[in-house]
């Protein structure tokens, strides 16, 4: 078998083959985990400026209506300061006139519903500017709702103020008792809001964030109109109703786009930077690692080194002086090399005993080689001693063969000779046989004709006693027929009386009920017994019909046995006679049967004896047959054992080869093994 090229080793460090790929895998740990912290935070930061554009937007509608709520709140407030529960309408226009109206408020004006002083016909408003107006109010909204709907606050929209910019009327309801007539006058309080403290609301959020407030006509109240900007699709925005009293505002809040990606730039900047930063690190770190463990391997190089080239002593063992990995393999060093010392003390003890026993084995092939010399040579005198007995055992053979034909010819002619005379007395006994059967037969219808003869004279007697019991029975099944005959005439009459039962419960109405059920099942229980009588009496005119019958068969019966009486009387006297014939001729045919039975058995006796000498002819035979199979067998294992002692001498010889090149081989390790220091 050709050996396997040796392959050529190659110069490296562990320093470059672990720590280059330790600080790729790195870099494309934090690369990937870089890529991915972008990708999964991209859309959180998106969301959180989402949030943070609803709790601004919801901040600034709870400010929208908290403020709306201070105005309604304020207004009432003024409303009461000016109009008590009880009051006049004199004291009322004075008392406005001197109030200082409420912050926020162009002014406040008040009316009732009763003061029909203007010129659209509505009521006289008084206000806090210390004046009255005639204008009328008849068409605006707040009275519509005032009159028609009696709403306790009303918000109209925002309209132009005759002072400049918007105001929003505010309309409370305000009611009084005049204390001068008692009566319950209704009236309201409106007032009119500046819009200006709405620009309050319009608030500006991170870079590029603004809050917009827009009325129930989508009029722009606060802050820039971005629902109408053309560049709105740059901003994100989030719209959000407001409800101020019946009125719905819209409150917008918008976000440039960009300031969203400008953020995800730098958290994406600052992860780069980072993860490169932490890559240096983790690399310094991996090579300060490698390079320390590269130099614990140093002493167990050294170790190993001394085995493969030093002095080989197998008894110097690692120093270990913590308990580490490095420890760890320190221990399976020097628990190898234990190893190697007490498999090569092991192999050293083995091959001293090899040694020894391969001079042994060498012995033993020589002594083996003299002893096969030895049976080869008797072998082949035990192979012409064979050939000579097996020429004796063919002669032997043949004439066995030749008294062993002659025998059978003798005992064909036995056999003729007593198949005649078994015919011959099987034909004797065939006949005596017959005559016994005869006789047998006769004597069995002598008792039979005998036995029919009295069966006969029973038969007569049993006849007569027959015919006096049908006489009897006859008479009985008269006595039944009248009996019956009875029993259908009490029918009758309980049918008759269970009618007049039925009649008479009728009459006697609800009371009679119970009474008319009993009576008609005693009608249906008459109506059963009727019919059964009937059938009762049918079957026993039948039978006395059959017994009839029966009585004139037995008197025909009677004659027949007295006639068969006779005629077997004569009979059983022929039978007799016949009878002791067939005595006479079976005892000449047994004494000619005894005759042919002597000379039966002396056929018999001829024939056994021929037969025994056959049998043993054939197992001389046999025995011979197997003596010549024998000697054929034994002379083909002596050729056989011929061959295998060659082979076995060939062997041999080639064992003692062996032997001779194992033991050179045996010195060989003992020489290797002394190299070492055990």
């Amino acid at each position: 078998m050709a050996k396997q090229k040796k392959q050529k080793e190659r110069t490296e460090t562990l320093l470059v083959k672990y720590g280059l790929p330790s600080f790729l895998a790195i870099i494309a740990c934090i690369t990937v985990f870089s890529i991915i912290n972008i990708n999964i935070t991209k859309s959180p930061i998106q969301s959180i400026y989402e949030e943070s554009v609803e709790n601004i937007l919801s901040l600034s509608i709870d400010n929208a209506e908290t403020w709306i709520e201070n105005q309604v709140e304020l207004l009432n407030v003024f409303q009461r300061a000016v109009v008590n529960p009880r009051d006049n309408r004199e004291e009322i226009k004075n008392r406005i006139k001197s109030k200082t109206k409420p912050n926020g408020f162009e002014y406040v004006m008040l009316f009732w519903d009763d003061a029909t002083g203007a010129k659209d016909g509505g009521p006289e408003t008084y206000n806090t500017k210390g004046g009255s107006s005639t204008v009328g109010i008849l068409q605006k909204e707040y009275w519509k709702q005032h009159k028609n709907n009696d709403v306790a606050v009303w918000l109209e929209s925002p309209r132009e103020s005759n002072l400049g910019g918007f105001t929003m009327p505010l309309f409370v309801k305000s009611t009084f008792t005049d204390d001068q007539t008692g009566e319950l006058v209704n009236g309201g309080m409106v007032g009119f809001l500046q819009l200006a403290p709405i620009n309050d609301l319009a608030t500006t959020f991170f870079q590029t964030g603004n809050i917009s407030v827009y009325d129930d006509t989508l009029a722009l109240r606060a802050g820039i109109d971005i629902l109408n900007s053309e560049n709105k699709d740059n901003f994100l925005i989030k719209t959000k109703s407001c409800k101020m009293e019946n009125k719905v505002w819209t409150v917008v809040a918008s976000i440039e786009k960009s300031e969203i990606g400008i953020i995800t730039d730098k958290m994406r900047s600052s992860l780069i930077t980072g993860g490169l930063i932490i890559t240096a690190i983790l690399l310094f770190m991996v090579l300060i690692v490698i390079k320390l463990i590269i130099g614990k391997f140093d002493s167990i190089k050294k170790n190993i080194d001394n085995l493969n080239t030093g002095d080989k002593d197998l008894t110097k063992r690692l120093k270990i002086n913590h308990n580490n990995e490095i420890s760890q393999v320190k221990k399976s060093v020097n628990l190898f090399v234990d190893t190697i010392h007490t498999t090569v003390k092991q192999i050293g003890d083995a091959n001293s005993h090899l040694k020894t026993a391969f001079n042994n084995v060498k012995a033993s092939l020589n002594e083996s080689k003299n002893q096969i010399n030895n049976i080869s040579s008797e072998i082949a005198n035990a192979t012409q001693t064979l050939d000579a007995e097996d020429k004796c055992v063919m002669d032997t053979s043949s004439a066995v063969t030749q008294i062993s034909q002659n025998i059978k010819g003798l005992n064909e002619l036995i056999d003729s000779q007593v198949n005649a005379i078994t015919e011959a007395s099987s034909g004797i006994e065939q006949m005596i046989g017959n005559i016994r059967s005869i006789s047998a037969s006769v004597e069995k219808m002598a008792e039979e004709f005998s036995e029919l003869n009295t069966a006969t004279n029973d038969g007569i007697e049993k006849n007569k006693i027959v015919n006096e019991l049908l006489s009897l029975v006859l008479s009985q099944s008269k006595s039944l027929q009248d009996t019956n005959k009875i029993i259908s005439t009490i029918s009758s009459q309980t049918n008759l009386l269970s009618m007049n039962a039925m009649i008479e419960s009728a009459h006697a109405g609800e009371a009679g009920k119970g009474f008319a059920v009993v009576a008609e099942e005693i009608r249906k229980l008459a109506d059963t017994s009727a019919a059964q009588s009937k059938s009762i009496g049918e079957n026993l005119q039948k039978i006395a019909d059959n017994i009839n019958k029966v009585v004139d068969s037995a008197n025909a019966s009677k004659l027949s046995f007295e006639l068969v009486s006779n005629k077997t009387e004569n009979t059983s006297q022929l039978v007799e006679s016949i009878k002791l014939a067939a005595e006479e001729q079976a005892e000449g045919s047994k004494q000619l049967l005894e005759v042919l039975s002597l000379m039966n058995n002396i056929s018999t006796n001829v024939q056994s004896s021929s037969k025994q000498i056959e049998g043993k002819t054939q197992e001389i035979l046999t025995s011979i047959e197997s003596l010549r199979n024998s000697s054929a067998n034994m002379s083909n294992n002596f050729h056989k054992i011929v061959s295998t002692t060659e082979a076995t001498k060939e062997t041999t010889s080639n064992l003692q080869y062996c032997a001779d090149e194992m033991s050179e081989a045996v010195d060989n390790i003992s020489n290797r093994i002394e190299e070492f220091k055990v």
